[in-house]
């Protein structure tokens, strides 16, 4: 009986394993990082960052009502500035240029730290137009 339980364990630890490193590689085919961004082609990258920002702007009925307006946001700030899929990919690189701390991280967390930054002024119009403090 202890031998089974042994075993059952040894293999509940080896599946366990596999499907770690499944997801790990599965993650390989994503862009994870600077390097395997400065990988993909201009056409690649602005493609990329629209995808990423058409996803990660777009307001869903169950969004908080600050989450929403960070969205809408974004959005007008990107329609004010003109910034393009090339442009907002080009903000990208340039912050995993000149940010190495960044160099670890996936696009879509240096589009938001940067976006934060750049559009804070539109952020905290949407957000005063609310009643909510800048923050």
């Amino acid at each position: 009986m202890k031998q089974t339980g042994l075993k059952l364990i040894a293999i509940a630890g080896a599946g366990a394993a596999l499907a770690w490193a499944g997801a790990a590689s599965a993650a390989a085919g994503y862009v994870n990082n600077a390097d395997q961004w400065n990988k993909l082609s201009p056409g690649e990258k602005a493609g990329y960052v629209q995808g990423l920002n058409d996803t990660i702007n777009f307001i869903y009925t169950n969004d908080d009502l600050q989450t929403g307006i960070i969205k809408a946001a974004r959005t007008r700030c990107l329609i004010q500035t003109k910034m393009a899929p090339n442009l907002l990919s080009d903000v990208i690189t340039t912050a995993y240029a000149k940010q190495p701390a960044l160099a670890k991280e996936p696009p879509l967390y240096v589009y938001v730290v940067r976006l934060a930054e750049i559009c804070r002024p539109v952020i905290i119009e949407e957000r005063a137009r609310f009643g909510l403090s800048a923050k």
